[in-house]
């Protein structure tokens, strides 16, 4: 059996030049025919919803699950339930302003992917989701599992032992890192019965990203500007 190659990325967050930026990296290491594994959260959080929706559709994505701000658009949860998570108003208005942007195609895209899924590939077993195996919301917590275990959410790429030739994998997030660097971020698998993965950084252009919120009167403007330039919610 000869290994095989897994792209993983996540929380796009609605950054088209992020995202352009990874997939030209991709192309460049020649890894365009790979399969890739999208671990949610496509929108929200960044001024190209509708762009980034039909960017990572035309990449049909071999494995995909729905990422929480994926929820807040394609099922719109209230809110109540919207100011709770963000802990602000304003946090609401901007879930409301991507989801004014997005037409009932891309909602239904975002929507249809589930929360968690498992495959084979290489010889290896995955099992997906995006932040813990029952909740979209809450981090997974690493543990012993019977699985390679592939997710997203918490935006810092690491990966893990989690048993005998076994891995946990997070790639961190290709739109809005939150690890003190501003650089796109994903990974590579490669798959042999036993996962190898590896980490890869590439910058992209802050500044249209940064002029973009400006231009399109995105709410909360500010609050996302300094949480992507800076790469910390602090």
């Amino acid at each position: 059996m000869s290994a095989e190659t897994l792209i993983l990325i996540s929380d796009v967050h609605a950054n088209l030049p992020a995202l352009e930026a990874v997939l030209g990296d991709i192309s460049r290491r020649g890894l365009s025919s790979a399969p890739v594994c999208f671990l949610g959260d496509a929108v929200n959080m960044g001024p190209f919803p509708s762009e980034t929706v039909r960017a990572l559709a035309v990449l049909e994505p071999a494995f995909r699950v729905r990422g929480n701000h994926d929820r807040y658009v394609a099922e719109d949860p209230g809110r109540k339930a919207l100011e709770a998570y963000f802990r602000c108003p304003e946090g609401a208005e901007h879930t409301y302003w991507t989801s004014s942007r997005l037409d009932q195609g891309a909602k239904a895209w975002l929507g249809s992917a589930p929360m968690q899924i498992s495959f084979s590939l290489g010889g290896a077993d995955f099992t997906c989701f995006h932040a813990s195996k029952d909740n979209d919301e809450l981090p997974f917590p690493v543990s012993p599992q019977p699985v390679n275990i592939l997710f997203g959410h918490v935006h810092s790429p690491f990966f893990v032992a989690v048993g005998p030739d076994r891995l946990a994998v997070n790639p961190g997030s290709v739109g809005s890192s939150l690890d003190g660097n501003p650089a796109a971020s994903y990974a590579v698998l490669t798959i042999d019965r036993k996962v190898a993965a590896e980490m890869i950084r590439v910058k992209y252009d802050l500044a249209a990203f940064s002029a973009a919120l400006e231009e399109r009167s995105v709410p909360w403007a500010g609050t996302i500007n300094r949480v992507v330039t800076r790469a910390s919610l602090s």
